[in-house]
């Protein structure tokens, strides 16, 4: 995949899901945190965060298919799951 698919993909999911994604609420300290390793370039954590997420992501969306949920909440929802 090319930094530029990468790119577009990542401007798309932020016009459609910008509203959820601002009202995740991080743990007081992450953007400090976050600005601090790119400070001192340390994309490897940066990039382990990431993997993090989307592991978490995958788990997430996993285990909800398993327990037989059917029902989406619509993408206007704060809850459930965003559709790339």
């Amino acid at each position: 995949m090319s930094k530029a698919v990468i790119e577009a993909f990542l401007l798309e999911m932020r016009k459609r899901h910008q509203r959820e994604i601002d009202a995740v609420a991080l743990p007081e300290g992450t953007l400090e945190y976050v600005r601090e390793r790119i400070e001192q370039r340390d994309s490897e954590t940066l990039l382990f965060m990431l993997k993090l997420g989307y592991l978490m992501g995958l788990q997430t969306g996993y285990a909800a298919g398993r327990s037989g949920e059917s029902q989406i909440p619509p993408t206007s929802s704060t809850r459930g799951p965003l559709q790339a």
